[in-house]
């Protein structure tokens, strides 16, 4: 008797092509023994428009029109993040100016930058049937492996909160109505909600990481972080705007110093793709106001992390200024026109509407530093020093009341201590060449009064418990400024040496907290410590010698929300030579081993003095 098709089958089994039960058994039998989910597609067979049917919509629909699609935590297969149904719509390619094509395209015009391809490249093209055939395999092998699963949906909404309250307001690069609706739809991109997520179990507090279903927080980062990227590495059909936004939040993941997968390369590749999408040339547009908005804000986040980061590593930035023609952010841009009643998504504050403005103005100020004091090719210049010290002035005077640091309130702590804590960064970056070699004329005391500012905020933002909502670029400040004072301490003698010392602690202290959140790599502290002279590396230390032993890691009480002895993140900081304790004092801390410690630490025939040179080479580390 010949075998009988089965009417249906589970997406797990049409992708093996094995027989499916679904119709008798559900979940069937075979994603049963397998323990994998059971999800039933929905069939295409005769509602996919036929090709002389499909109607290209018209060039003048610009694509940041794209909806936040695909799929929702409950509903989401393979067929739902390939849809066949979606409405096509004219592609258009950006060419630059420069581009041979401009010139034959209209003689007689001004080149325009954005061209519609012909119809027989639209997507509906046999080449483009062929892709698509190909995504939706590769869909269907993302709910294989459970890239496309999410947390119960109160871990959602957990972990959602947590994202529009401590990241949103600094970097908005979602519409958060259009997040909203998406979401409440089931048309939100799995790829943007895996790296919302992402960001949400990162900066929650450990209060709100214990109400979670994750036992541990690193496992929990990691696992989100690689589904985000499982998802994007997949190809499957997602908007451009859609995918630069993901591509932005998965900047935020902290790689080992072997990684190539850094916060370089996420940023590159979200920069290259803003970039063919035009952009860096906004203003050659005429975009519907709400799209214009959420450009310029995806535009001047990438900038302003691109900045930040290259300075932190010494490298050279991927935005340059004479590129593009992207105007100055302003609060309009930030201001959303509709507001949300739900409790998840918070609710945007006066704040809000300046901190990514003021920022931005930093950024670019820290870009015109860099370039003009740290260019290999260029001896800083004091005239442009001093004319850069008055624009930092200038900025600090114009602060919107909002955010000054003597009308500070709880509610406006953490984004105006941000804003000062760039600022006086950037005074350290600017004045620090001549406090590490200081002359008759100038001691380089601007630097060392911009660290004693600096440490006051940390101080007021540990005091407050906000140090662990900060973003990454609160690490590379707290260690600039670590190093001022560690150079003043040891330069210094009686109560001026105590508090440079204190001033030091709490900067380790500062990231100490800041490691809960971003995976601060302690190598980095380990070359740290090698620049010191072994007086000034004990006198540092958050713990004595015999607190930390040779051996196995201490045990304690501490809460579930912290990496605990056998998880992979302790394995994977024992395999760098790093010890962490926990001990009910409170949360666990990054220390060397008893017996590396002493192996960082110069002999006694090497003299007292500070290594500056060893000093200067870590700041480009964090």
């Amino acid at each position: 008797m010949p075998l009988r098709r089965a009417k249906q089958a589970c997406v797990h089994c049409h992708s093996r092509r094995i027989r499916c039960d679904v119709l008798q058994n559900r979940p069937c039998s075979n994603c049963v023994s397998q323990d994998v989910k059971c999800a039933v597609g929905v069939s295409r067979r005769g509602k996919y428009p036929r090709k002389k049917s499909v109607k290209v919509q018209s060039a003048q629909h610009q694509p940041e029109q794209e909806t936040l699609q695909i799929a929702t935590p409950s509903t989401t297969t393979a067929h739902s993040v390939i849809d066949k149904n979606v409405p096509t719509q004219t592609v258009n390619v950006f060419l630059g100016e420069s581009c041979p094509l401009t010139s034959v395209m209209n003689p007689s015009q001004p080149p325009r930058l954005h061209y519609p391809l012909p119809d027989r490249l639209s997507p509906t093209s046999t080449r483009n049937e062929t892709v698509r055939l190909h995504q939706v395999q590769r869909a269907a092998q993302l709910e294989s492996d459970g890239s496309l699963s999410f947390p119960s949906p109160q871990t959602t909404d957990t972990l959602l909160q947590a994202y529009f309250r401590w990241f949103h307001p600094c970097f908005p690069v979602v519409n958060r109505v259009a997040v909203y609706r998406a979401r409440a739809q089931g048309t939100l991109s799995p790829l943007l909600l895996q790296a919302m997520l992402f960001i949400g179990v990162s900066l929650c507090d450990d209060e709100t990481f214990a109400r979670t279903e994750f036992p541990v927080r690193y496992p929990a980062k990691f696992l989100l972080y690689s589904r985000a990227k499982a998802i994007y590495e997949a190809d499957v059909e997602a908007s451009p705007t859609v995918t630069i936004q993901a591509l932005f939040l998965l900047s935020f993941w902290r790689a080992a110093p072997s990684d190539e997968r850094d916060v370089r390369y996420w940023l590159g590749v979200a920069i290259s793709l803003a970039q063919k999408r035009g952009m860096h040339m906004m203003s050659r547009f005429s975009h519907p106001p709400k799209d214009q908005k959420l450009w310029k804000r995806i535009w001047w986040a990438l900038y302003t992390r691109d900045q930040q980061s290259a300075a932190a590593l010494g490298l050279p930035p991927r935005i340059r200024d004479e590129d593009g023609d992207v105007s100055m952010l302003k609060t309009d841009d930030i201001r959303e026109d509709e507001f949300i009643d739900d409790d998840v998504f918070e609710r945007q504050k006066p704040q809000h509407l300046v901190y990514p403005v003021e920022m931005a103005k930093l950024a670019r100020l820290l870009c015109t530093i860099v370039s003009t004091q740290y260019l290999h090719h260029q001896r800083p210049d004091p005239v442009t020093k001093n004319a850069l010290n008055q624009q930092l002035s200038i900025w600090e005077s114009q602060l919107p009341f909002d955010l000054r640091l003597d009308t500070v309130t709880s509610e406006t702590l953490l984004l105006t201590g941000l804003l000062h804590l760039t600022c006086q960064n950037l005074y350290i970056l600017l004045h620090r060449r001549v406090f590490l070699n200081p002359t008759p004329q100038d001691s380089g005391q601007i630097a060392l009064d911009a660290a004693t500012k600096s440490t006051r905020i940390m101080e007021d933002l540990l005091s407050h418990h906000l140090v662990q909502h900060g973003p990454t670029h609160l690490i590379t400040h707290a260690f600039s400024t670590l190093c001022i004072h560690t150079i003043h301490h040891c330069r210094s003698s009686g109560i001026t040496r105590t508090l440079a010392e204190h001033r030091a602690r709490l900067c380790l202290l500062s990231l100490e907290e800041l490691h809960k959140s971003w995976d601060l790599e302690n190598w980095v502290l380990q070359l740290f410590f090698r620049g010191l002279d072994a007086g000034t590396a004990m006198s540092l230390r958050l713990t004595s010698p015999h607190e930390v032993g040779g051996g196995g890691t201490g045990t304690g009480t501490g809460n579930t929300s912290s990496e605990r002895p056998g998880d992979f993140p302790e394995d994977r900081l024992q395999g760098e030579g790093i010890q962490r304790r926990q001990g009910a004092e409170g949360p666990e801390r990054f220390n060397l081993p008893q017996d590396d410690w002493f192996g960082w630490i110069p002999g006694d025939d090497e003299g007292d003095a500070l290594d500056l040179q060893n000093l200067e080479f870590l700041y480009r580390f964090l």
